[in-house]
């Protein structure tokens, strides 16, 4: 088997069958694991896939050091579920990096109860959130659609003072006012001494009141000149139903930009492969021009309106 792995690197190999494949094999040669699933192959239950797949990992593959377990969709596969199994499963004494799916907040804990001793990066998108979490030096958090920020993800993240590198993708809704630069400093960055690595995207979505004040992309750029990591972008925008604002490091280091308006920000987004546009103005063809030139590895578009662009 060395003579075939070892002879050549293999840069455009997308399939690898091994007849005669047993546990010996696999903890000799594979210290790195990623596996991405779509919907076409799972046809498992949640209970089975928790014991069939994901507690043998690292049972099957001893010297497994870095995991990644994805999906093309969190509602495509089984995730990650610990309750109710025995604190041993999924344990592991020498994986130091794990990118994975959970789906409660609560497996997130559980994964760092001591069951992954070596841990020193963990990489979770998870459907929802109730719980603090332990130090880390290292966190990446993605969270589709959710509520009540301040007395979820702010105080999650106070925990978590040691921190050197945070990276977070947050879709917020039902607030009262825009996550902006002042809230970022004030509430998370300031309880962080340690960090100097921080990569973000947040969209905050808030609904009409009579109350509601808006702010213009300068006066949200002017609150997110406090921080002081990396540069920094935003985009406001005001449907009839409410306000819409992104903030986000540069450069825009995600695959995902969602519900944004007929004008963005002259920024190449370099990794951007889904778009999503919204407004009640029409899409003239000088806007796709530059779509086209500031989104170059664009691969999906979704476009609502109901006008015409011509």
């Amino acid at each position: 088997m060395e003579r075939i792995i070892f002879v050549a690197d293999y840069p455009y190999l997308t399939k690898l069958k091994l007849f005669g494949f047993n546990q010996d094999i696999a903890s000799a040669y594979f210290k790195d694991l990623s596996l991405v699933y779509n919907e076409d192959n799972i046809k498992t239950s949640w209970e089975r896939y928790n014991t069939d797949m994901y507690a043998n990992i690292v049972i099957f593959f001893e010297n497994l050091t870095y995991s990644s377990i994805v999906g093309s969709s969190m509602s495509h596969y089984p995730v990650l579920a610990l309750h109710d199994v025995p604190p041993t499963t999924f344990s592991s004494s020498i994986l130091t990096k794990l990118c994975i799916t959970t789906n409660v907040f609560d497996d997130c804990l559980r994964l760092l109860n001591g069951r992954l001793k070596q841990l020193t990066t963990l990489v979770v998108i998870t459907y929802d959130i109730n719980n603090d979490l332990p130090n880390l030096k290292c966190f990446s958090l993605t969270c589709d659609f959710i509520d009540a920020c301040d007395a979820q993800i702010v105080l999650l993240l106070r925990h978590m003072s040691y921190l050197e590198e945070l990276t977070v993708y947050l879709s917020i809704e039902n607030r009262d006012t825009f996550v902006d630069g002042t809230h970022l400093h004030n509430e998370i960055l300031i309880h962080m001494p340690q960090l100097h690595l921080f990569v973000f995207y947040i969209r905050t979505d808030i609904g009409t009141t009579d109350s509601m004040r808006k702010l213009s992309n300068n006066d949200i750029q002017q609150t997110l000149k406090k921080i002081k990591h990396q540069k920094v972008g935003c985009m406001t925008y005001y449907p009839t139903f409410g306000g819409i604002c992104h903030v986000f490091s540069i450069p825009f280091l995600f695959d995902r930009l969602e519900m944004i308006g007929n004008t963005f920000p002259n920024i190449i987004f370099n990794n951007v492969t889904f778009l999503m546009v919204f407004d009640s103005i029409a899409f003239k063809c000088e806007f796709f021009i530059r779509v086209a030139r500031f989104f170059p590895l664009l691969k999906e578009l979704q476009i609502s309106n109901c006008r015409s662009p011509l």
